[in-house]
């Protein structure tokens, strides 16, 4: 299975094995980070595509990323595996 340089819910990058979420079993997720995905289940199960658009772009503005930039960051959050 094809392993994804970044989460396919929220959009962040996975650069390390320890950035991955958990399948059931507890191996590393191919798809999702750890803040998304844990023990084969997501973290916020009833999060909307537009309320996950807006948890990035306020952790974006937290992180000193400018307002414009974290826009930019979750303009095609929609078309991620878990939003389709």
């Amino acid at each position: 299975m094809k392993e994804f340089k970044k989460c396919q819910s929220c959009s962040m990058p996975i650069k390390k094995v320890e950035d991955r979420g958990t399948e059931e079993n507890l191996n590393p997720s191919s798809m999702y980070c750890k803040h998304c995905y844990q023990q084969g289940e997501f973290t916020q199960q009833d999060m909307t595509v537009d309320e996950m658009k807006q948890t990035v772009k306020e952790k974006c503005i937290e992180m000193g990323v400018p307002k414009v930039l974290s826009g930019m960051f979750v303009k095609n959050l929609h078309k991620l595996k878990r939003w389709k």
